[in-house]
């Protein structure tokens, strides 16, 4: 009788592993082609299941414990020779697919819209879009592809930039005419709907010279429901224009004024560095670099038809 295995997550062994080789989360993150919040996470949750830690953790930061050490150089050996067997099954493979990694605000707000144009064009590729923040191995052929928002330095694989990133408030035109246009206008005292952290609102309104907020009137979301939320009605969101331009050519959106801010990361394409040039894998590269573009040109030419007399006025303080 064949015992059962008892196993943490793969994913978490696989962070764990990038961070012990390095001795370091950022660089596992780096060669991960993920955050180092993601990293962290991961750790975290295998020292949880396994009881111990990993890692002490200070000022300068992490160095491996005597169980860390164990663990670390247990994982490289097998972990090298899963990657070896997958490559030499995917060298057999006579899949027509394409298997794409994307964040799923990514997937569902830009990329999911858009796969009729691509399967119209190219009938014959077959597209696998995963929505997923894991941890993606593209030498070991998890996936093709990754659409990552990012900042583009990731060790160990390809990154094509697609696009800088611009992010500015959105909300609902029902929600915009409860105020009065042309009077003015405080970010700060109305609601807003916040990613998880509220840092990027504090950055933005900052960068755009805004009122600082001392009595948060906020909502918290996770990935991309802020943006849900603001088509409801609810408030205020950041808005990445990728994100919202198909929203806000549609009307379900709107600016409440003209400012933006263009952020230090941007959208990128990923892949393995040694990945084949096929016929596959060339025509979604060029597909989406051509939807970007397009959707570069479609945020370009909405903002030319805004008339400045209908976004708001802001209110600003002078800088302490």
């Amino acid at each position: 009788m064949l015992m059962s295995r008892r196993l943490p997550s793969l994913n978490a062994l696989k962070a764990f592993e990038a961070a012990a080789r390095h001795q370091s989360l950022t660089a596992a993150a780096n060669e991960l082609s993920v955050t180092h919040a993601s990293v962290s996470r991961h750790v975290r949750a295998l020292e949880e299941w396994l009881g111990t830690d990993l890692f002490t953790r200070g000022a300068r930061g992490v160095a491996l414990t005597p169980e860390g050490r164990r663990l670390g150089e247990a994982l490289v050996q097998p972990f090298d020779r899963i990657a070896v067997a997958l490559k030499d099954v995917g060298k057999g493979s006579q899949s027509k697919g394409l298997r794409i990694s994307v964040e799923p605000a990514i997937a569902s707000r830009w990329l999911v819209p858009r796969l009729g144009r691509f399967k119209d064009r190219y009938p014959d590729v077959e597209l696998a879009i995963v929505p997923s923040t894991e941890l993606v191995d593209f030498a070991a052929g998890e996936a093709d592809f990754g659409i990552r928002y990012g900042p583009g330095a990731w060790a160990g694989v390809e990154a094509v930039k697609l696009t800088d990133s611009w992010s500015f408030p959105v909300c609902a035109p029902s929600f915009l005419a409860a105020y009065e246009p042309g009077r003015p206008f405080d970010m700060a005292s109305c609601p807003l709907l916040v990613e998880r952290n509220k840092q990027w609102w504090i950055d933005w309104l900052a960068g755009a010279g805004l009122a600082r907020i001392t009595d948060w009137n906020v909502t918290v979301f996770e990935a991309h429901l802020a943006i849900e939320a603001a088509e409801a009605g609810q408030g205020f969101a950041l808005g990445d224009f990728m994100l919202v331009t198909d929203a806000l050519v549609a009307g379900r959106l709107v600016r409440p004024f003209a400012l933006e801010q263009k952020e230090e990361w941007g959208y990128y394409l990923v892949h393995a560095r040694d990945m084949p040039a096929t016929r596959r894998s060339q025509a979604f590269q060029q597909w989406l670099i051509s939807e970007v573009e397009d959707t570069i040109a479609l945020f370009s030419a909405h903002k030319l038809s805004i008339s400045p007399s209908s976004y708001l006025a802001i209110r600003t303080v002078p800088a302490s």
